[in-house]
């Protein structure tokens, strides 16, 4: 009798930890997808290509 209940209970200790792993997992490849669905970054600037110069911002050109 007191070896099942031990076989029991080891089951029930390894199907916690195989669950909070599987918890675990399962949060970091959310938190993965959300960081990898943020949108990348939008540059604002206003550029302008003159022949034969730099492309640079507008308020940074030298005429």
């Amino acid at each position: 009798m007191t070896a099942m209940l031990t076989t029991i209970l080891c089951l029930i200790l390894i199907l916690a930890v195989v669950g909070v792993g599987g918890f675990i997992v399962a949060l970091k490849l959310g938190i993965i997808v959300q960081q990898a669905a943020k949108p990348t970054h939008l540059d604002t600037a206003n550029y302008t290509l003159d022949q034969g110069r730099e492309v640079r911002p507008e308020e940074g050109r030298r005429d």
